[in-house]
C-alpha cells in the first residue's frame, strides 16, 4: 500500500510538473459596427452591420510547451469570425473552401535560434511592415494596405502563390517561416510555401524576406515576396517599408507597398500616412490618409481614402469607437460603355468596399464596439 501511495504521489507531482510547463490559451476579438454610406451615384445610401471594423473579429487556440533550455513547441489555430451573421471563415482556394481556421494553424519551435513555424500563416509583410500601417489594419475588409498592398484580392490578383485564387497572398498555406531574434533591435525573416502541384516546385509558390528594426521609440520594416501562378508561366512580385515614431504626444506611422505582375507589367502602388493621438488616458484618435494606384498598363487609375477615428477604452479589453471615411476614385466604370462595370473590362475599383460601380466618391460613417477575451 505505502509503495502504491508513492508511486501515486510521484506520478502526481510529475503531472502537475508537465501542467505547469505547457500553457494552453483560448482567446478572440469580437467587434460590430453599424455603418452607413452615402454613395454620390446609382446605387443611393445604405446602412450595414459590419463585423471586424477596428480588428477583424476572430477566435483561437494557442499553446506551448517548455522543452528546457531555452527551448520552446507551440502551435496556433485561428480563425475568421463573422460575427454579423454568425458565420466562421473565409472562402479560400481553388476551387474556394471555407476552413475553420482560415487566419492560421501551424506548429512550431521555437528558441534562442529564433522561431521555426509549420501550416498556414500571414506572409512576412503582415508582421513586418504591416505594423505600421497608418490605421492599425483597421477597416481590413476593404483598406487599401490590405486588400492590394498585401495583395489579398483573388478578384484582382487571381491564383499566385500557395492559397489558389482566394484570398490571393495575404496568408500562405503549406509554408514554413523562420523568424530570426532580434540582435540591437534588428532582425529578419524567411518564409517559402508550397504550391504542392506536379511538374515543378515553382507551380504556386510563395518566397518572402523581410527585415525589421524595432529600438526606442522608431520602428522601421522592409519585405519582399515572389509568388509564381499554378502554371509557372507568370510572377507576381511586390515590397514593401514602414516606419513608426513614438513622441511623447503621437505616434506617426506611414508605408509605401508596390506589387507588379510580370506578364501585363500591371502595377498597383499604396502609400499611406496617419498619426495616433492620445487626447485623454482613454481616449485615442487617429488620422489616417491612403492614395492607391494602378499603372504601367493600358489603364491608369488612382484612388484616395481619407480616415478620422476615435477609439475609447472602456476597459483593457472593451472599446468602443465611431468612425469617418471619405473616399474618392477615378473610375469604377467600363471606360467603353459608360456603364457600371466593377471588375468588368479591365477596371479595378481601387475603393472597394466604400465606393460602389457606377460612382466616383463616398463617405462613410461607423459606429461599434470591439471586445477583446
Amino acid at each position: 500500500m505505502k509503495k502504491t501511495i508513492l508511486a501515486m504521489a510521484a506520478l502526481a507531482a510529475c503531472m502537475s510538473t508537465a501542467s505547469a510547463q505547457t500553457s494552453v490559451t483560448i482567446y478572440g476579438i469580437v467587434d460590430a459596427g453599424i455603418a452607413h454610406i452615402t454613395n454620390d451615384g446609382p446605387t443611393g445610401d445604405r446602412t450595414t452591420v459590419e463585423a471586424g471594423q477596428m480588428q477583424t473579429s476572430r477566435w483561437g487556440f494557442k499553446g506551448t510547451e517548455d522543452l528546457g533550455g531555452g527551448l520552446k513547441a507551440r502551435f496556433a489555430l485561428e480563425g475568421t469570425l463573422l460575427n454579423d451573421t454568425g458565420a466562421a471563415g473565409v472562402p479560400t482556394g481553388t476551387p474556394a473552401t471555407t476552413s475553420l481556421f482560415d487566419r492560421e494553424a501551424t506548429v512550431g519551435i521555437s528558441g534562442n535560434f529564433g522561431s521555426i513555424d509549420i501550416g498556414r500563416q500571414n506572409i512576412l509583410g503582415i508582421g513586418s511592415v504591416g505594423l505600421a500601417d497608418p490605421m492599425g489594419l483597421a477597416f481590413a475588409a476593404n483598406s487599401p494596405n490590405v486588400l492590394f498592398g498585401a495583395m489579398n484580392f483573388g478578384a484582382v490578383y487571381g491564383a499566385y502563390g500557395a492559397n489558389g485564387a482566394g484570398n490571393s497572398a495575404l496568408r500562405q498555406t503549406n509554408s514554413i517561416k523562420y523568424v530570426s531574434p532580434t540582435l540591437g533591435g534588428v532582425g529578419f525573416g524567411l518564409m517559402r510555401a508550397f504550391g504542392e502541384q506536379a511538374g515543378g516546385i515553382q507551380r504556386g509558390s510563395y518566397q518572402g524576406a523581410s527585415l525589421f528594426y524595432n529600438a526606442g521609440p522608431f520602428g522601421a520594416a522592409g519585405a519582399y515576396a515572389r509568388m509564381k501562378n499554378n502554371l509557372n508561366t507568370d510572377l507576381l512580385t511586390s515590397w514593401g517599408v514602414g516606419a513608426k515614431y513614438t513622441m511623447a504626444r503621437a505616434v506617426i506611422k506611414g508605408t509605401y507597398i508596390r506589387n507588379e505582375v510580370d506578364s501585363t507589367n500591371r502595377t498597383i502602388a499604396v502609400a499611406g500616412v496617419g498619426v495616433d493621438v492620445p487626447v485623454a488616458p482613454a481616449l485615442t484618435l487617429t488620422g489616417a490618409v491612403y492614395n492607391t494606384k494602378r499603372y504601367g498598363d493600358q489603364f491608369d487609375q488612382d484612388s484616395q481614402q481619407y480616415h478620422l477615428i476615435g477609439r475609447y477604452a472602456l476597459s483593457k479589453r472593451s472599446t468602443v469607437y465611431a468612425a469617418y471615411t471619405r473616399a474618392n476614385t477615378s473610375d469604377v466604370v467600363d471606360l467603353a460603355s459608360g456603364t457600371a462595370a466593377g471588375f468588368g473590362a479591365g477596371i479595378i475599383n481601387l475603393a472597394q468596399g466604400v465606393v460602389a460601380p457606377g460612382s466616383d466618391k463616398a463617405n462613410r460613417f461607423t459606429v461599434g464596439v470591439m471586445h477583446m477575451f
